[in-house]
């Protein structure tokens, strides 16, 4: 690993967070070592027990670090003000700015992805604190979306508006996972034009309204973006 140069500004705290997260990222939580994060932050190793308690708590400082700066970045919409199909463009649109957005060193996006794929104990944090509130809020959407069943049946509240909502996310995650292998399936060119911020919250909010109405994805494109091509105008995803 290349060592990252120590943070510039004095406080042992902010160097620990700036130095750990590269290397966080880098060997995983279980392969990195507090020596080797106090030795790039330029500090005494007695410094992560001090501030952080162990090597957990500077890993969840850094979990945290990164959520709230999305969160600052790209905030839950409030729900409720708008049309619901209004609510689930903004709260794919917040979806799909998390997932896609760069970092400025690469190690964030990074991180994310390894603590998804081998959660630690930060994970129930990072979850109930970052993704809980997306989710819930796209819950409510889809459920003001569906036409209404029977009183006494419980599966659409209990099954079918999670699982649609799980789907919702998941397709964001693809484009975020899924990256090397649209690289072959789709050429570049395409990739640029039809495959960027814009174009993805069309083609998931569309493909997620036709699920909960009765009508195609055609139209629900045509009903977002109401131009003469209705074509979004695009912005190339973000590497």
């Amino acid at each position: 690993m290349t060592e990252s140069p120590a943070p510039a500004t004095t406080d042992p705290t902010q160097r620990l967070l700036a130095a750990a997260g590269p290397v966080f990222a880098e060997r995983g939580f279980d392969r990195a070592t507090v020596r080797e994060i106090a030795n790039v932050a330029d500090v005494n190793v007695a410094a992560v027990s001090y501030y952080f308690g162990d090597k957990m708590g500077l890993y969840r400082a850094v979990i945290t670090a990164i959520r709230e700066k999305r969160e600052r970045a790209y905030p839950t919409p409030e729900v409720g003000k708008q049309t619901p199909p209004q609510d689930l463009e903004r709260l794919i649109r917040t979806l799909l700015s998390r997932m896609l957005a760069a970092d400025e060193t690469g190690w964030e996006a990074m991180l994310m992805m390894r603590e998804m794929q081998n959660p630690t104990p930060a994970f129930e944090g990072m979850i109930h604190g970052y993704f809980q509130p997306l989710y819930d809020a796209l819950c409510k959407t889809i459920q003001s979306l569906l036409p209404s069943l029977d009183s006494k049946s419980a599966w659409q509240t209990d099954a079918l508006v999670p699982q649609m909502a799980l789907g919702v996310v998941g397709q964001c995650l693809h484009y975020r996972i899924g990256r090397p292998v649209m690289a072959h399936l789709i050429s570049p060119e395409l990739i640029q034009t039809h495959y960027g911020l814009d174009s993805l919250c069309s083609q998931i909010t569309a493909s997620t309204l036709a699920a909960c109405g009765d009508q195609n994805v055609i139209d629900q494109h045509k009903l977002l973006f109401p131009s003469p091509l209705n074509e979004p105008h695009d912005v190339s995803c973000q590497q």
